[in-house]
């Protein structure tokens, strides 16, 4: 018999209905909903940006799109933070993608054991499946980034973007 369907056989009618769920919901779809935004380290954060001369802003025409939490304006020192999910995790996140592109001119930040050791097992698959090979590096290194507190970010950030690294 096999494998799935005696795995359903056992399980019953509810067994199916998990197996057909679980098959037909998309992967970001199928994540937990998205911590709430701690008000302190979004403070932290937003002053730290605007210190820097960066804007975060939250209105944005693709902040409409179910799946996107926030965006980095390419070639501007701006990111736009929508009004969902972790918005401390998105700063941080669309930030770490200014400084890849404005500060270390799309070189690595990371080595890739670094990468490798720092993400979850949940982002390794979904940057497998969700995101180009040309494109991984950068996604990778940023939700890294976006899991340092407030001032490690902000000192990275600096670190990062100092004359000497340009």
């Amino acid at each position: 018999m096999n494998i799935c369907v005696a795995a359903v056989a056992r399980a019953g009618r509810s067994g199916l209905f998990s197996l057909v769920l679980g098959f037909l919901i998309p992967l970001p779809f199928g994540r937990p909903p998205a911590e709430r935004t701690d008000p302190t380290t979004w403070a932290l954060l937003l002053a730290g940006f605007q210190e820097r001369g960066i804007a975060v802003v939250a209105e944005h025409p693709r902040c409409r799109e179910p799946a996107l939490y926030g965006l980095y304006v390419r070639g501007r020192r701006e990111v736009v933070v929508c009004h969902k999910g972790d918005r401390s995790d998105t700063l941080r996140h669309e930030g770490w993608h200014l400084v890849q592109s404005l500060c270390l001119s799309g070189r690595p930040w990371l080595d890739r054991g670094e990468v490798d050791r720092k993400l979850s097992r949940r982002d390794q698959r979904e940057l497998a499946v969700l995101v180009a090979p040309d494109r991984w590096w950068r996604e990778a290194e940023a939700r890294v980034m976006a899991q340092l507190p407030p001032d490690a970010y902000l000192a990275v950030l600096d670190q990062a973007c100092a004359p000497t690294h340009r």
